[in-house]
């Protein structure tokens, strides 16, 4: 089972993609507003897989991003954002951050995040 939590203040700008993750086998999609919410949602269950839009009810989701990898290495995060690939590659240098998906990501950016986690757990598998 892979745990997603979306963090981000507007939830309609994630419809789409949070409706073909909810739709698949073997993923559990939760959602939050703020990086507290966030918080309580990592200290009292399983995540395995981070996304932030790019405002949080309560903060900048880089800044979050920073925290989460400081306590929780392990997780995998991505992260919605308006920046070009190079200008997002400068921002999220050296956070893991595995994917940058578009603002108002739908079906296929999900698509694509699920096949990319699934190669980052086969080579972790190896």
């Amino acid at each position: 089972m892979l745990n997603i939590l979306l963090v981000g203040k507007a939830p309609g700008s994630l419809a789409g993609f949070v409706d073909d993750l909810s739709g698949r086998k073997a993923i559990t999609v939760k959602r939050v507003g703020s990086a507290e919410e966030a918080w309580d949602c990592l200290h009292h269950g399983r995540i395995d897989v981070v996304i932030t839009d790019e405002i949080l009810a309560d903060g900048d989701a880089l800044n979050f991003i920073r925290a989460l990898i400081k306590k929780y290495p392990l997780i995998n995060c991505a992260m919605v954002s308006p920046l070009s690939s190079k200008d997002f590659h400068e921002a999220t240098e050296g956070l893991g951050v595995f994917m940058q998906l578009p603002v108002n990501p739908g079906p296929d950016e999900a698509a694509n995040m699920v096949r990319m986690l699934e190669s980052i757990d086969a080579l972790i598998g190896m």
